[in-house]
């Protein structure tokens, strides 16, 4: 039958949003495509209507999941193209390139995550934004990130193939055009070469700075509007604390911008400059091209001295450090704003925001000044004297300080939830680094290979401070009775370190592969023109990615043992995990378990096929939901491995598997190419698309190249189709100007969010499209201190409690939503969320929140309705990879049931983490909502 079109012959609306799977339209609605219309938005995302919907079957009394009840017009919201924008209309081969930069800005994207992990304040109305403890560290951070990616193509360009493969090193890869426009008697100089190529690294940052903006800016522009009538809606002025998802601050202030963009891009040219300049002072000079004698040789010496032929690159290095020590003290200054002058705020905001473009702006300036200057000066003195062969001596320790100087923040940011002082953890961790710093440069001067008292002393006292810091992080919650408190969040409160030592190996990981990737290449084959290659020295890649080369199979190897024992202990035997009653449906809840009898964990005995299929993929989903503990183990080794990068001198001590890994890290980079390559031809994708799904859904905090935040054109999106929807009817009056027409309607969209309407909305949301719908509740500020009226929520298949709580307490956690809190998952136990059962069946002691500044409502407040109850409910399974309840496992009116089995009546299948729409339990929960909504 035909689908009415009309909005006016429907009172409620169900709008529903997909998750993470990218659901599309057709298979949200459950029509085939041909009976699908797109009737606002376009290519990355909007809403669509079935145009027709099939025909009821009047022999089967069930009603039919695919035919909306009466009175409701069913929609289907896609987003899932604006977090997977590819390279626009490039060519295939622009694609790869686009493909590529997406792959390298994972890190930044987990860098911005780990931003939002912090403690986040509640703030007070207006625009401003209060960041809080690590707002400041965590972008300094981000701008390391960035460092180090220069590092690792300037290894490429400036090391690997600007001094060794076109200084006699044996690269028989090379393509013969390079070789020989560079062996050109004009090119053969060293500095020559050297200036030319330092544009690689340079545009290698700027075409990660273009593909980020050029997706972002598609849409980002979108939450200004939505901010605007936030701004308008705010009845509790400027001194009200209010909850950092309800403040327009969150969508507006928090991002970074053009400012920091520009900031980055100048520290990138800084460091180039320090690069350069540093080569082409010490390069060929007996001493000075290792930690170890630099100050032993009188290198220092060399830097500035008048007498001295190169004075003026070394006054350029110097230069160029103060401009990087500038770039990161204005990173520190900027992180917060916050108006002290009493003047208006917006004003206030907006001069700032000029102020700083003016001073990023100038420093860039700068920057590209400097190094251009650099640049001509390699070329008019491009001779070097004496002759150098030696690789490029800047990248020989720049890698390491940047790599220690970010390890240190991470192991800093472990302090920061848990209430450590922010200045005795920067402080020990200054301490620790420079310490460990004398004692790697004393390396060499120890004999037969081992370590001199003098070089223990200084690891010592490196590691008492790394030591302090720890204990610092484990005793202050016990100091200020907050212990158990953060058995309830993320990685019990060390969420930020753990995010940013994810963010940091995902960084070397991929810098590692780039560099020894090439370096495995430029040394195989034959050259082009198919003669013999010619005998020359081997590459030697910088020390940093040598070192972190060895250590990486170690990782990976450690880390699958644990994951295989944890895994094959769970597979002994198949547990009886406790379940959600359901109702209503086809076949029978099997094996149920209300809860755990004393404490024990039932094995299933049982000789039912069929159950024991259920009981299986229980136990599957709930290895899955292990994840959390494994990335844990994961950042730990990876600091593990970090200290070890910084501390050995070559590769000595892993030279039993350097035979081993280059090869096989040659290999991975080689299938790296290969998949980015074949995803650009295919498709317009950006790589792991799932990743971006997870972690690009809060705003751009931390680095300013991260992947856009899709939610900026969502939110907006959601919200004005609910307000759209509650006022359709509303018109306003025709003697009016058309700006006080549009103030009129602003006007009636906040009295239809709290006063009874004739329409309703339910958003219904699935998985990661639930975190969207909570987001675009908590914009939506009701005219009257009653809460939504007209507005139910149903969700299923989410992790609202389980992770985003956890994670991010201030945003979706018990606080804002008014849900219980969450204990952390358990890696040894046969159901990770053991504790969470017995907890939530009273049998064990459960923290509340932290006591709040604010006395804004929750989730829950906003929804609950005149009767008392809660306009929202949610669908979980057992069975489910990636959904949870999100109030408790014990029954509660807004936790349900779903079936096990999926839709189709005639084959049996598992149901997982899909389908919950297809459910008797989701119609029937649907009819309740809207029940329950019209009072």
């Amino acid at each position: 039958m035909d689908a009415e079109q009309q909005t006016g012959t429907h009172h409620i609306l169900e709008l529903r949003i997909h998750g993470i799977k990218n659901t599309p339209p057709s298979e949200m609605l459950g029509v085939d495509k041909a009976d699908l219309r797109q009737y606002q938005g376009d290519a990355d995302g909007g809403f669509w209507i079935a145009t027709r919907v099939p025909e009821p079957d009047p022999d089967d009394p069930a009603p039919d999941p695919v035919i909306p009840p009466p009175d409701v017009r069913r929609e289907a919201y896609s987003w899932g193209a604006l977090a997977r924008y590819g390279g626009g209309a490039l060519v295939i081969i622009g694609q790869f390139f686009v493909q590529l930069a997406w792959l390298l800005l994972l890190p930044f994207g987990l860098a911005n995550s780990a931003y939002w992990t912090r403690h986040i304040p509640n703030q007070r109305s207006g625009g401003e934004w209060e960041g809080g403890v690590g707002a400041s560290s965590s972008r300094v951070f981000a701008l390391g990130l960035t460092l180090l990616y220069v590092c690792a193509l300037g290894s490429v360009s400036l090391d690997l193939i600007g001094t060794q493969c076109l200084g006699g090193g044996a690269c028989p890869a090379l393509p013969s055009g390079i070789a020989d426009f560079f062996g050109t008697e004009f090119m053969a100089q060293r500095g020559r070469r050297l200036a030319l190529l330092s544009l690689v690294p340079l545009a290698g940052v700027v075409v990660l700075y273009l593909v980020s903006h050029n997706a972002r800016m598609r849409y980002e522009a979108g939450i200004f509007d939505t901010v605007r009538k936030m701004r308008k809606a705010d009845r509790g002025g400027a001194e009200k604390k209010r909850r950092p998802l309800s403040v327009e601050g969150f969508w507006q202030q928090t991002r970074v911008g053009s400012p920091t963009e520009w900031l980055h891009l100048a520290a990138a040219f800084f460091l180039v400059v320090l690069l350069l300049a540093w080569d082409r002072v010490f390069a060929g000079f007996h001493g000075c091209g290792q930690l170890q004698s630099f100050w032993a040789s009188g290198c220092a010496g060399r830097l500035i001295d008048p007498r001295q032929g190169t004075w003026y690159f070394g006054l350029a290095g110097v230069i160029a450090v103060a401009g990087l020590v500038w770039v990161v003290a204005w990173i520190v200054l900027v992180s917060d704003t916050v108006n002290r002058s009493g003047k208006d705020t917006v004003d206030f905001l907006r001069n700032a925001q000029h102020r700083r473009e003016l001073i990023a702006g100038v420093t860039f300036a700068v920057a590209v000044l400097l190094f251009v200057l650099i640049g001509v000066a390699l070329f008019t003195n491009g001779d070097y004297a004496p002759s150098v062969d030696s690789p490029f001596l800047g990248l020989v320790t720049a890698p390491s300080i940047i790599l220690g100087a970010l390890v240190a923040i991470c192991l800093s940011a472990f302090g920061w939830r848990r209430g450590v002082p922010h200045l005795v953890s920067i402080s020990l961790m200054a301490v620790a680094g420079i310490t460990f710093l004398i004692g790697v440069s004393m390396n060499a001067s120890s004999s037969e290979g081992h370590a001199s008292p003098w070089q223990w002393l200084f690891y010592g006292i490196a590691a008492a401070c790394v030591l302090a810091q720890f204990v610092f992080v484990a005793v202050t919650p016990r100091i200020q009775g907050r212990r158990t408190h953060f058995r309830t969040e993320g990685w019990a409160g060390t969420g930020p370190g753990v995010w940013m030592l994810l963010a940091l190996g995902g960084a070397m990981i991929l810098s590692t592969l780039l560099v020894l990737g090439v370096q495995s290449w430029l040394g195989s084959g034959t050259p082009a023109c198919g003669c013999a290659a010619p005998a020359g020295n081997p590459l030697v890649a910088p020390i940093a990615y040598r070192n972190f080369g060895d250590v990486l199979p170690l990782i990976a190897l450690v880390l699958i043992l644990i994951v295989a024992v944890a895994v094959v202990l769970r597979m002994f035997w198949v547990p009886k995990l406790t379940t959600p009653v359901t109702t209503g449906g086809a076949r029978p809840l099997l094996e149920p378990v209300s809860n755990y009898v004393d404490g024990r964990i039932e094995r299933g005995v049982t000789a039912d096929r069929l159950a024991q299929k259920i009981l299986r993929a229980r136990r599957f989903a709930a290895l899955f939901h292990r994840g959390e503990p494994v990335l844990g183990i994961l950042a730990v080794l990876l600091a593990i491995g970090f200290v070890v990068v910084l501390a050995v001198s070559g590769t000595t001590f892993f030279a039993w598997i350097d035979g081993f890994a280059g090869p096989v890290l040659g290999l991975v980079a080689v299938g790296a190419v290969v998949a980015i390559a074949e995803n650009a031809a295919t498709s317009k994708e950006r790589p792991i698309g799932v990743m971006w799904d997870l972690m690009c859904f809060l705003p751009r905090a931390g680095h300013p190249f991260g992947p856009p935040c899709y939610a900026e054109r969502v939110v907006p999106e959601l919200r004005d189709r609910v307000v759209d929807w509650l006022t359709h009817d509303e018109v306003p009056p025709s003697v009016l100007t058309p700006a006080h027409q549009l103030e009129w309607k602003e006007d009636a969209e906040l009295r239809a969010l709290g006063e009874e309407r004739p329409f309703t909305v339910i958003l219904s949301a699935h998985s990661l499209g639930a975190v969207l719908a909570v987001a675009c509740l908590f914009t939506l500020r009701p005219d009257t201190d009653r809460g939504l009226r007209n507005v139910g929520l149903l969700t299923y298949g989410t992790q609202l409690r389980v992770y985003f709580g956890r994670f991010f307490p201030e945003l979706f956690g018990p606080g804002p939503l008014g849900t219980p809190t969450q204990f952390t998952p358990s890696l040894r136990r046969a159901d990770p969320w053991y504790t969470q059962v017995i907890a939530d069946h009273g049998d064990l002691d459960e923290p509340g929140p932290d006591d709040e500044d604010t006395d804004d409502p929750t989730l829950i407040q906003l929804l609950t309705q005149p009767d008392g109850e809660v306009a929202w409910f949610n669908l979980w399974r057992r069975t489910d990879y990636l959904g949870f309840p999100v109030f408790s496992h014990k029954p509660n009116p807004i936790d349900r049931g779903a079936d096990e089995f999926g839709p189709p009546r005639y084959l049996v299948k598992v149901a997982t983490h899909p389908n919950y729409q297809a459910t008797p339990q989701y119609v029937a929960n649907l009819e309740r909502m809207i029940d329950l909504l019209k009072g």
